[in-house]
């Protein structure tokens, strides 16, 4: 999908949501953390301390830059625009190590039962996160506007 020119990935992109709905929740959940895995990464994009200035889904694809925010967007958004929205509480969550000082985007998913984007195609629980890790934003779908993307 990332590969292909602008309106190809918006159609190919539109096409894996609508699979997704025919899915379990946790099979549309993986096949969606398997394809961010392969979106193509950048080290800066998306400035963490703006939220206001983050990109709609469609822009997002568009421009086709991914750093770890962008891809962590991307996979909320996937999921916001797809009927498994209904099921979940979802919000971007923003964790740092407090020794390495090491920055965590995760997709989290109804109340931390799903998380992704902390290990590339691997989708973890809130169990497994280091507890050492402190949260340092949280973004609720109101706060990132995820009801205006239907």
């Amino acid at each position: 999908m990332f590969n292909l020119p602008a309106e190809g990935r918006l159609r190919s992109w539109r096409d894996f949501r609508f699979s997704l709905n025919s899915l379990p929740l946790d099979t549309a959940l993986q096949q969606t953390a398997d394809l961010w895995a392969r979106a193509p990464f950048v080290p800066y994009y998306l400035d963490p301390d703006d939220h206001t200035n983050w990109p709609d889904p469609w822009t997002l694809i568009t421009e086709n830059y991914y750093c770890d925010i962008a891809k962590c967007l991307g996979i909320v958004y996937t999921v916001s625009l797809t009927t498994h929205r209904n099921e979940l509480e979802i919000e971007y969550r923003q964790y740092m190590h407090p020794e390495t000082h090491h920055v965590y985007n995760l997709a989290w998913f109804a109340q931390g039962k799903y998380i992704v984007n902390l290990i590339d195609n691997e989708i973890v629980n809130k169990e497994q996160i280091d507890k050492k890790l402190e949260l340092s934003k949280l973004l609720t779908a109101e706060e990132l506007k995820l009801e205006h993307l239907l």
